[in-house]
């Protein structure tokens, strides 16, 4: 299982031959597009962009974790804090669980996490390997399997302190540990405001003094303070007057140190007034009482239940968490709608068919202003919509692949967090029955368990007892541009003297599907040619955006995408798209919609969509793009490059289709009818085919010159004799 606890583009400089004077910014595709980061526990954290300009960041538990906390202050950075490591915060400092710095610094590049430690004695705690010290103190780091086993003596630790009677954590670490080089926080608020002093203890359902953290926001203005606090013991801050909200999470034990339980207390409306005293919060856990309950209409085995709490100030301003648990129980306390800000709650659960050959599963979302007494939660089965995930599977891909599904509603999009993902065996149909109660528009994913490559989509609204079906990696895979209506950045538009013209690496043939690839990066080419006369060149990339004279033009972009050394890649392993698009400043071509940016950007002039064709494919083939059909037919569908439904139409005037049975050496063109962007193609496989991949070429233009040549090698598999 994999928890999502919550594709921009990097452009890099680069001087085309030939031209000083021109300048082009390329989309670079380089690199892999996800980060694995390890947390000091040994649970691992991928970081990588969704394709909408936002960050995703799985969980994927390490054995003892049963809980885990994710939060994030106002747009900040996202903080992932499993529950065996909650106890010691103060000893092991935040920065270790800072997963959007951990990221950036390029920890999961190297599999190891360096480590600062402050300590009496000179002892290393389990799995740390010391690389220097002094009296007092010492660097050292671990690498990913050393992590678990720190992990695993946290969780000892906290067994040997239940086991005594003691609060989880009582027992202190042999040494404070933060993260290599990182900087001190400094949560003091801003200083134009007037500082009180406030005095934040933390108590267990024994009602005894507990370690933790606590989520803290003033909700009169979150600018004057929203931070999240660690308590060890009763501590003391300093803080504006004012109305604030706070929020602590608790774990329950057995005697043997495992979590039982979590329990999500609040204290709400608290005031710190403008009066030289020290006032005092106790989040008491006691208060978290009412047991989140979900009823399935369908039998199921529960395998997901999560919680998150977005408090906001009237300005919109403010915290996000979420509690991820295992199949555990959880509680909160009740909390009216608030008379100031918002307090916006989430619960999102799910389960599995009991029986995996069955392979269906229910996901379930519910949303209120304010936290109810009452949280047994139920859907109807009317209530459900019924989506049809159809998972395409290359032969030499085994791997299960995961289908990750979030519900989606405005404050959901402003803050994060929500959404899980589970892995299935594929090829196959995996039935999901959604939850409409709350919200119906949801967004799904795509992840491949070999290549890791992960096929984004737009959010989409499925309406109660409507049955949707949606195909995923169906081949023959592509590179090319798509229609999108969720937030983009246009990759064919022009603005202010300046064309921007990019090739998606890989999609496939659903028109929002775009790859994004998160380790296993293929290989690109790029080229632009701006009237016949080369304006770019480059390794690595994707696209460019380029400066051009105010006059009329034609420009060719040329793509070239090789696969080869992806595992679990056999089919569509060399792609090559040309794009030829005209360009006329003067031309009133269509206006790019919001919520859709402009990477041509000029903010003087209106960024407007080139002409860019699209193809989709119809192979008619089996869930591995196999066919065991002497006679080939292969539908097709050429359409214009669109954002919120807004792209040319001009009319297409002609389509090709060639097959290559000797990897391109020779093309044999095949039979096309069809007209208004839909057509068919047929050819023969010949028996001398069978167990090969032929390649494919396909041509369109419309009316206007706009127009694309695309080449898959290895594009679909003829099925051996008597398969």
């Amino acid at each position: 299982m994999v928890i999502a606890l919550a594709a921009g583009v990097s452009c890099a400089l680069a001087a085309p031959a030939g031209a000083e004077s021109f300048s082009a910014t390329a989309f670079t595709d380089s690199a892999p597009a996800a980060q694995q980061v390890t947390l000091i526990t040994g649970d691992q954290v991928t970081v990588f962009p969704g394709p909408n300009g936002g960050t995703n960041y799985p969980l994927s538990p390490s054995p003892n974790l049963r809980a885990a906390q994710s939060f994030q202050a106002d747009g900040g950075d996202r903080y992932i804090i499993p529950a065996d490591a909650a106890p010691y915060l103060g000893q092991l400092d935040r920065s270790l669980f800072d997963v959007t710095a951990l990221a950036k610094a390029g920890v999961g590049k190297t599999g190891e996490i360096p480590l600062e430690l402050s300590f009496p004695d000179g002892t290393a705690p389990a799995g740390i390997t010391l690389t220097s010290t002094t009296p007092g103190h010492a660097t050292g780091y671990l690498t990913r399997e050393s992590a678990s086993a720190f992990g695993a003596e946290l969780h000892r630790r906290i067994a040997d302190d239940v086991a005594a009677g003691r609060p989880a954590g009582s027992t202190p670490l042999p040494a404070t540990i933060k993260l290599a080089g990182a900087s001190a926080e400094n949560p003091a608020a801003q200083p134009k405001y007037p500082l009180h002093f406030l005095e934040i203890a933390l108590t267990d359902l024994a009602g005894r003094p507990v370690n933790g953290s606590v989520s803290l926001v003033n909700t009169d203005s979150a600018a004057k303070l929203d931070r999240d606090v660690e308590v060890d013991g009763p501590t003391r801050i300093a803080v504006p007057a004012g109305h604030y909200a706070a929020y602590s999470t608790f774990v329950d034990r057995d005697a043997g140190g495992t979590v039982t339980a979590t329990r999500t207390a609040a204290v709400e409306g608290f005031v710190v007034p403008e009066a030289p005293v020290t006032s005092t919060l106790t989040v008491d856990e006691r208060t978290a009482t009412s047991l989140v309950e979900v009823t399935s209409p369908k039998p199921v085995t529960e395998d997901l239940i999560q919680v998150s709490v977005y408090r906001e100030d009237p300005a919109g301003r403010g915290f996000a968490f979420t509690i991820a648990g295992y199949r555990l129980p959880q509680y909160v306390t009740p909390v009216p709608k608030p008379s100031t800000g918002r307090l916006h709650y989430v619960v999102q659960w799910g389960g599995a068919a009991p029986k995996p050959e069955d392979r269906y599963r229910v996901d379930l979302s519910f949303a209120s202003e304010g936290i109810a007494a009452d949280q047994s939660f139920s859907t109807k089965e009317n209530e459900l919509a019924t989506v049809r995930d159809v998972l395409h599977s290359d032969p030499a891909d085994t791997m299960p692949v995961a289908i990750d599904n979030g519900p989606l509603d405005p404050v959901i999009l402003a803050h994060g967090l929500g959404g899980a993902g589970f892995y299935v065996p594929a090829p196959g149909v995996l039935t999901d029955y959604l939850g409409t109660s709350h919200t119906t528009e949801w967004a799904q994913f795509e992840q491949k368990g070999s290549s890791y490559q992960l096929m984004t989509a737009d959010p989409r609204t499925y309406h109660p007892g409507t049955t949707t079906t949606t195909d995923w990696s169906r081949g023959p895979l592509s590179a090319g541009l798509g229609q999108w209506t969720a937030q983009q950045l246009c990759d064919a538009c022009f603005a202010g003297g300046t064309v921007s013209l990019a090739i998606p690496a890989v999609r496939d043939s659903v028109p929002d599907h775009t790859a994004i690839p998160l380790f296993f990066v293929p290989r690109t080419h790029y080229s632009l040619y701006q009237d016949g006369k080369q304006v770019f060149d480059q390794d690595g990339v994707y696209g460019a955006v380029v400066q051009v004279p105010t006059t009329p033009a034609t420009f060719r972009g040329v793509l070239d995408v090789d696969r080869t050394a992806i595992p679990g890649v056999g089919q569509a392993s060399k792609l090559r798209t040309e794009l030829t698009v005209k360009y006329d400043p003067g031309a009133k071509n269509t206006p790019l919609p919001g919520p859709h940016s402009c990477t041509a950007a000029d903010p003087a002039q209106a960024c407007r969509i080139l002409g860019a064709l699209t193809v989709d494919y119809d192979l008619d083939a089996d869930l591995t793009t196999t066919s065991d059909a002497p006679v080939q037919v292969l539908g097709l569908h050429v359409g214009h490059v669109a954002y919120s439904g807004a792209g040319s139409r001009s009319p297409i005037s002609a389509v090709t289709v060639s097959v290559s049975f000797d990897n391109g050496v020779t093309w044999k063109p095949a039979q096309v009818a069809g007209a208004l962007g839909e057509y068919a193609a047929v050819w023969r496989n010949p028996a001398t085919a069978a167990g090969t991949s032929p390649s494919l070429k396909v041509t369109a233009q419309d009316r206007a010159g706009n127009a694309i040549s695309q080449t898959i090698t290895s594009a679909y598999t003829v099925a051996k004799a008597g398969k």
